[in-house]
């Protein structure tokens, strides 16, 4: 190796002091370079210390750019018209000579491709390049796939060895050596690397199935080749990305291998536990809150409790023991209502025959009424009831009481039978037990057993009936529909008051200070008084409809009666404004008379009339022009002339004249031949026998002369 420098103020100044070790320490060396000759395009590596990028490279006096610069190592190629000669580093105004002379010789032939096997292939996988004119070291063969280079392990002038890396893509392979570069015919295909990256499960049962995911898998399922333990697994489906495999049912734990045709084989370091499935029988209990302990009977659990997994949907419980027939665990906070999945050495998950009800934790928050006589209803509010009748224990002091309606927040339960004051305690199965803050206070509440009468209008007395009515009169109170009415006469077992004006239907209650309040078992209905506003029509014949309008009538038939005169008559509808009646065959006439039960009767102002129908039995003239006057003969006809209409055909002949045997009318102008009638008010009508018959007006007289 030799220095040379080139003489300037800057060398002179460098060649004293410090100045010069500085310089020196910072001086590029070179070692050698390999190889020593070649043709021109032969990569050259020039070996040493102190390189960088700043360092610039000259090869007989002429640049030559780098391909690759390293502290140590610095590659560059030998231009196709070089001459032999030394390499030079300079920095700045020095240079370092190369120690050996580069001898160029001749031109090598250029490298010939003339075949890839495989021609299809994955990452990592070996594959060999056929051809001719490649360099006798594997070093001097640079070779790559597209533009991604590729490792030479081995090789010779007709064949070349190379490991196809990551991250490499479908595309020509160039061979290029100091001769030239030489470029495939064909595509090198390659595939994803083939790779498993997860098993799922990692334990399974004989005959289930295990996924595989991972790279560099066929879509077709025959040209995956998957072993476990040596021997072979049916592949049921498969994508680029995805195996599924069905396990064997006499295989056994083992390592699982997959190979497929030009991608390589790939085994795994982890191994497939196989073995029996957990089996849950029975759960006990089947439900219950966070913090219950659960048992779940079966087979095939193991004994290691750290092995054994049971999830309440997606939250796992704590294992508190284990054992291959039993498993023992806590509900944990979070979990869901719905079968409980359990995994006993990887195996599984399987599910339990039953799904398990998450309940809340049991509390009473509320009790209503905060007091109450033997046999009322309770309604207890708050959070873990069950709504399965049997599985809530309720008790009030050391009596249990009776459910009646079950919800999860509420519970309808009744005072027990000789039950005192004390608090409310509800256990409930697999959930545990609350009881309530304040103490329940048995009283002995008024009880109201029967009213004297049931029914009444405004003014009407009435006595309530029934049992421990307060001893002192001043603590008690009466209310109708929340108005409080006042007593009149009063005993622990009987209170008479009068129904007030404004009342309404309603039930009476008797409120005891101290006792609390009793609620009749009934309705008190207040009635109105009955009015009879107009009857219509108010005359007709036997057999005719009567309408009665007014108010307080009353809508049940057994309670109400209708009399014409003497004679009962029946409803055929009615309601508490109209009734609604047939005159009755042998009525007579009369006073119409309204009664309902608990009311005073109210009776027509004027009697009702039976009238008769009217008879025509002749018509005088029978037949006249318009304008003549005629007379009709027969009965019942009246004496109200207001009350009579008589037609001609569609036309009217005004009556002029009535007595009960004949009516006197004039024929209208425009009448024709045709039947005559006879209508009354009340009492129907009447035809004459035969049709009337209109004679021709009479021609007028010609003025006398």
């Amino acid at each position: 190796m030799r220095f040379r420098a080139r003489v300037s103020a800057v060398g002179v100044l460098l060649a004293c002091g410090q100045a010069a070790v500085a310089f020196a320490q910072t001086r590029p060396m070179i070692e050698r370079i390999v190889p020593t000759a070649g043709p021109p395009g032969t990569r050259v590596r020039i070996e040493g210390r102190g390189f960088s990028r700043a360092v610039r490279v000259l090869f007989n006096e002429r640049p030559v750019t780098p391909s690759e610069v390293l502290p140590e190592r610095i590659t560059v190629t030998v231009p196709d018209d070089a001459r032999s000669g030394r390499f030079v580093l300079a920095t700045g105004t020095d240079e370092t000579e190369s120690p050996e002379t580069f001898r160029v010789t001749e031109r090598l032939p250029a490298p010939v491709v003339r075949g890839v096997d495989p021609a299809s292939a994955a990452p990592g996988m070996e594959i060999t390049i056929r051809g001719e004119n490649f360099a006798a070291r594997p070093s001097d063969n640079s070779v790559r796939v597209g533009n991604v280079p590729m490792v030479v392990r081995a090789g010779d002038s007709g064949a070349l060895r190379v490991i196809i890396p990551d991250g490499a893509a479908s595309g020509p392979v160039f061979v290029r050596t100091a001769g030239g570069e030489a470029r495939s015919a064909g595509d090198l295909t390659l595939s994803a690397r083939l790779a498993v990256r997860e098993m799922v499960p990692a334990a399974i049962a004989p005959g289930g199935h295990v996924l595989l995911r991972g790279a560099g898998f066929s879509p077709t399922p025959a040209l995956d080749r998957v072993t476990l333990g040596g021997r072979p697994v049916r592949v049921v489906r498969a994508t680029p990305t995805e195996l599924e495999l069905e396990i064997p049912v006499d295989a056994t734990t083992g390592t699982l291998a997959v190979e497929v045709p030009n991608t390589g084989r790939y085994e795994m370091a982890q191994r497939l536990f196989v073995g029996p499935a957990p089996e849950v029988r029975v759960m006990e209990p089947t439900s219950g809150a966070p913090g219950a302990r659960v048992t779940l009977r079966g087979a095939h659990f193991g004994s290691e409790a750290s092995r054994v997994t049971v999830a309440f949907g997606a939250v796992n419980a704590t294992v508190v023991s284990a054992a291959p027939a039993a498993v023992v665990v806590t509900v944990p906070e979070g979990a869901a209502s719905g079968r409980v999945a359990v995994t006993a050495g990887g195996v599984g998950p399987v599910l339990s025959p039953t799904e398990f009800r998450v309940m809340a934790p049991v509390t009473v928050a509320r009790v209503d009424p905060r007091a109450g006589d033997i046999g009322e209803r309770v309604t207890l509010t708050g959070t873990g009831f069950s709504t399965v009748l049997t599985e809530n224990t309720v008790q009030l002091g050391a009596l249990a009481a009776r459910v009646l309606s079950a919800t999860p927040t509420e519970l309808a339960v009744e005072v027990p039978a000789g039950a005192r004051s004390g608090q409310w305690t509800v256990a409930v199965a697999g959930s545990g037990s609350a009881h309530t803050r304040e103490p329940f206070m048995v009283t002995l509440r008024p009880r109201i057993t029967a009213l004297e009468p049931e029914r009444g209008i405004p003014g009407t007395r009435v006595t309530l009936r029934g049992t421990n009515f307060p001893a002192d009169r001043s603590l008690a109170s009466v209310r109708l529909n929340g108005a409080e009415i006042p007593i009149e006469s009063y005993s622990r077992d009987a209170i008479a008051l009068t129904i007030p004006r404004d009342a309404q239907t309603g039930r009476f209650q008797v409120i005891g200070r101290l006792q609390g309040t009793g609620t009749a078992p009934m309705e008190f209905f207040v009635l109105q008084p009955v009015l009879l506003q107009s009857v219509d029509p108010p005359a007709g014949l036997i057999g005719s409809t009567v309408t009665l309008r007014g108010t307080g009538f009353e809508p049940d038939p057994a309670r109400l009666s209708v009399r014409l005169g003497t004679q009962v008559v029946r409803p055929t509808r009615n309601s508490t404004t109209e009734i609604v009646f047939t005159v009755p065959r042998g009525a007579r006439g009369g006073t119409i008379t309204v009664e309902a039960d608990g009311r005073q009767p109210v009776s027509s102002t004027q009697p009702f009339v039976i009238t008769v129908a009217p008879v025509v039995s002749s018509v005088v003239p029978p037949a006249a022009a318009p304008g003549a006057r005629i007379t009709i003969r027969g009965r019942n006809f009246g004496s109200d002339v207001a009350t009579v209409g008589v037609t001609i055909g569609a036309l009217t002949c005004p009556a002029s004249a009535v007595t009960p045997t004949t009516v006197e009318c004039q024929v209208p102008d425009g009448a024709q031949t045709g039947p005559l009638t006879v209508r009354v008010a009340n009492a129907g009508e009447a035809r004459a026998r035969a049709p009337f018959r209109v004679l021709p007006a009479p021609a007028p007289r010609a003025p006398a002369p």
